[in-house]
């Protein structure tokens, strides 16, 4: 038998709801903004003119649409009250309108795409240029890593000792290098520098260029970590004796790579990435294969190629330095815990 005070609560329950639905105004009510997409979509489908219609009429009805879909998206995000999962649902449709009314009115050639950009035999003549530029961008970014590892943690190091005269020409290498352009930089080591009778590479020019400018960044980085480590601990270790050095290798070290590998690793991928400069100074790296291999084969399918190849290289890295910073914030809340 049911309940007489459970089908009073639920009777009470679902009054409420109805008085509550009843004051949201009509314009912030889920039924009016999905009806108000569909009234978009059945106008776009039904009511734009033809490509290549120009007449005033053609041209009010396109501006017509556009206006009414600005005022859909101003209802939608303006209200607090909507969930994200409908929100983000409503910029989805939005990109689908927008991508639909492209191509509907864009003179591109879609029916030449497969040809255009992903042409299989150009991509087949381009290899033998695409792979030396990869090697040679793989041989710039790893050596200005390993560079930048060393001078950097060298640099965080002697700065932790608080000398005033040392840490007064760290921090100017430091701003020096992190304002400094890295293309600018290139060229000042690989054109300017042989008049002073230094002459380098251009493989050893951008990796000395790279390498220096990312060192600025992995000191600040490392620096960061040390600074991490708990006082007290620094202190105990003076009172049982170690030396500044044994306290840095024994104890602030080990405690600092863990905090700042994520950093590490996304400062290497910005590294990596400004490869691509190094065409500035002679370097046929794999943008500049790519480029080249286009203007060659006039077919951009080894320019789309070369895009792949550096998503390849670096959204595994990405994410996994996301994985890493996450994995990092869960430990340090246990840790506190």
């Amino acid at each position: 038998m049911a309940d007489p005070k459970a089908s009073q609560t639920a009777v009470t329950g679902l009054s409420d709801l109805k008085d509550k639905i009843g004051h949201i105004p009509i314009i912030r009510r889920n039924s009016f903004v999905y009806g108000f997409l569909t009234v978009l979509i059945l106008y776009g489908v039904f009511l734009l003119p033809s490509r290549g219609s120009s007449g005033t009429l053609d041209w009010g009805r396109i501006a017509l649409f556009g206006v009414l879909s600005l005022i859909w998206a101003m209802i939608v995000f303006t209200d607090e009250l909507k969930s994200e999962k409908m929100k983000t649902t409503m910029v989805f449709s939005l990109f689908i309108i927008a991508g639909w009314l492209y191509y509907r009115y864009s003179t591109a050639r879609w029916g030449e795409m497969g040809f255009l950009f992903f042409n299989v035999e150009m991509i087949q003549k381009a290899w033998p240029t695409l792979m030396e530029g990869f090697w040679t961008t793989l041989l710039l970014a790893v050596g200005a890593a390993i560079m930048s590892t060393i001078v950097g943690l060298l640099l965080a190091v002697f700065r932790s000792f608080n000398n005033a005269v040392l840490n007064f020409f760290i921090i100017a290498y430091v701003d020096f290098f992190r304002a400094m352009p890295i293309i600018v930089l290139m060229m000042l080591i690989y054109y300017a520098l042989p008049f002073m009778g230094i002459s380098l590479s251009a493989i050893m020019s951008g990796i000395l260029a790279l390498g220096l400018n990312s060192s600025a960044y992995v000191s600040e980085i490392f620096r960061a970590g040390f600074l991490s480590v708990k006082k007290g601990q620094i202190e105990a270790a003076n009172a049982l004796g170690l030396t500044p050095i044994q306290t840095m290798r024994l104890v602030i070290l080990p405690q600092a790579f863990r905090v700042v590998i994520p950093p590490l690793v996304g400062n290497y991928v910005a590294s990596a990435k400004d490869t691509a400069l190094a065409s500035s100074i002679s370097i046929i790296e794999l943008l500049k294969a790519g480029l080249s291999q286009k203007s060659l084969l006039a077919n951009p399918s080894p320019l789309i190629f070369v895009t792949a190849l550096y998503l390849a290289m670096f959204l595994p890295l990405t994410r996994f330095s996301g994985y890493l910073e996450k994995k990092m914030k869960a430990s340090q809340r246990q840790v506190r815990l």
